[in-house]
């Protein structure tokens, strides 16, 4: 079973989170039933950023789907984190935000009033369909301090995002930390794996699938990352010890790959 089953769960011990993006009702919905039949064998409980109204054009893989909101709540019922995916996933500034990765953003370098607003009506959105939320995932990883101050005012205290070994608490918020694309051995921490679906071909089902099997003793699910570490403060060295780690493994893997598939190597 995952580790959404086990009381006794050690933190020392790398957990990882699975997260989907760009959910909404144009999205490829070939691949993704085939994903959602993986997770629910697997029982393991993704976070499904969802996007309330989208507008993004590059987003249209398919006519839209008229029971997305009923299968978002079916999400919900089944204990999978229903996260805010902005509001129409349109960039309108070039701002990168607090997190520094993309210079396009929905919400980064706007006005605490036009934050607001779109905010606003995002959650009225998932409010008229039923959704609750208490998760912030922003459209290419950009938000900023005005953003996190709307967030806290309108009741959602959780961000999906950063770069750490461990969840933390900073600016009023609490984070967890995405870090990953793809599934890496890791000794500890706490790690998000971070998929988009829309492009997949067979080949990315089938080692979804493996990846599953593989780490499934290790995959969590976020409400027990928040019992784990909700009273868990930021510290001056969680980013410094991250990217030491990280990098560290990183070199680790690209030497095993040099050595060959065959041989016994540690990372």
């Amino acid at each position: 079973m995952g580790l959404c089953d086990n009381d006794c769960e050690n933190k020392m011990k790398a957990n990882y989170l699975i997260r989907f993006d760009d959910i909404c009702p144009t999205m490829n919905w070939t691949v993704w039933d085939e994903i959602e039949e993986i997770l629910y064998a697997e029982k393991i409980r993704p976070i499904l950023a969802v996007i309330p109204d989208n507008k993004d054009n590059k987003l249209i893989f398919t006519k839209p789907y008229k029971e997305f909101w009923n299968r978002v709540r079916s999400w919900q019922d089944s204990g999978w984190g229903i996260a805010l995916h902005g509001y129409q996933h349109l960039y309108s500034t070039t701002n990168a935000g607090l997190m520094g990765i993309n210079k396009r953003s929905e919400f980064a370098g706007l006005s605490y009033q036009i934050q607001e607003y779109k905010i606003k009506k995002a959650l009225e959105v998932f409010e008229n369909e039923g959704v609750n939320c208490n998760l912030w995932i922003a459209p290419a990883h950009s938000f900023d301090r005005n953003t996190i101050k709307v967030l806290s005012k309108a009741g959602i205290q959780n961000i999906s995002d950063g770069f750490a070994l461990f969840p933390y608490f900073k600016y009023n918020m609490f984070w967890i930390p995405q870090q990953l694309w793809d599934f890496i051995p890791m000794h500890f921490g706490t790690w998000t794996v971070c998929y988009h679906h829309n492009n997949w071909k067979p080949r990315d089902i089938r080692q979804f699938r493996f990846h599953l099997k593989e780490y499934k003793d290790a995959i969590t699910c976020i409400d027990n990352i928040c019992k784990l570490y909700g009273s868990r403060q930021y510290q001056w060295w969680d980013s410094y010890l991250y990217n030491i780690y990280f990098y560290y493994k990183r070199i680790r893997l690209k030497i095993r790959s040099w050595i060959g598939s065959n041989e016994v190597f540690d990372v």
